[in-house]
């Protein structure tokens, strides 16, 4: 995050965090409220169908990735979070809220019309990835977006990787020649299936 963050020649926030809503507290949900960064975000609400995810996005449900409220804000923080048990009920509540913009990480079905409703109540948007199911509705997220002069961005977290970019760089510099084939393999933690018959293929000769 720092070395992106010096790579890109992002800066320190000037003024107040801006005042965020996370809409959808699922898996994804919560990792993304574990790695907000408070110095810039302040989460005044969350919404979720699912009594359940509301619940463990206060308590966490583990103890690194998803460690919850409670963990990431401090107890007296996390209290002053609003629930909501859908995000047109918290966007009814936006002006008391002072909500600013709202991070949506519910299914992909619903990524396109939760983010259309939220500009349209004048919010901005980071929403998870893939941005949209089908390129229409990415393109109505687009326009919409330019017609009310909000902010829209897509989680794709990779375009602030400072490895991703020196790679991109190379390629686009003529580095690694003309390209023809590329083959490539993420195994995220060494977490892919036969990892450890591999190893062993690869340490003892199998």
């Amino acid at each position: 995050g720092g070395l992106g963050a010096l790579y890109f020649g992002y800066k320190k926030l000037n003024g107040d965090p801006v005042r965020v809503a996370f809409i959808g507290t699922g898996d994804e949900g919560n990792v993304l409220i574990n790695e907000h960064p408070t110095d810039y975000m302040k989460i005044v609400a969350i919404a979720d169908l699912r009594p359940a995810n509301i619940k463990r996005t206060f308590t966490g449900s583990h103890p690194v990735a998803r460690r919850g409220l409670k963990a990431v804000l401090g107890d007296a923080a996390a209290s002053e979070v609003k629930t909501f048990k859908n995000h047109r009920e918290l966007i009814e509540a936006k002006d008391e809220l002072g909500l600013e913009a709202v991070v949506i990480a519910v299914p992909l079905n619903q990524h396109a019309p939760v983010a259309i409703e939220c500009m349209e109540a004048g919010l901005h948007v980071l929403c998870e990835k893939l941005m949209a199911r089908t390129i229409m509705q990415c393109k109505q997220m687009i326009r919409l977006a330019e017609k009310k002069d909000l902010m829209l961005a897509v989680g794709h977290q990779r375009h602030y990787s400072v490895l991703y970019e020196e790679a991109n760089h190379m390629v686009k510099e003529g580095v690694l020649g003309d390209i023809k084939f590329i083959r490539a393999q993420w195994h995220r933690n060494n977490s892919f299936p036969g990892r450890d018959a591999w190893r062993k293929w690869q340490y003892d000769g199998y």
